[in-house]
């Protein structure tokens, strides 16, 4: 999945956060908090700069699984910016 995110291009941009988000869900699922956290503070940066609500919101739908990570490097400050957008 990594290689194709990388592929697609700066118009493609809410494709990229969405895809990301699919990525991050998948390392929560796989018990790799950390890099789901890395993963999904992308896909957040990229929703935000390009206005993208319903990418932002897709993030935010990881929260209640993020939230039992919330000690986990990473994750604490990606629910603190989630609770910043809002």
């Amino acid at each position: 999945m990594e290689e194709g995110i990388a592929l697609l291009t700066a118009t493609r941009s809410k494709t990229k956060s969405v895809f990301l988000t699919y990525q991050a869900e998948t390392y929560l699922r796989d018990g790799e908090p950390e890099i789901a956290a890395a993963t999904a503070t992308r896909s957040l940066g990229l929703a935000s700069r390009i206005d993208a609500p319903r990418c932002v919101t897709m993030v935010r739908d990881l929260e209640p699984e993020l939230s039992r990570y919330a000690h986990t490097a990473g994750v604490s400050e990606l629910l603190e910016r989630l609770r910043a957008v809002g």
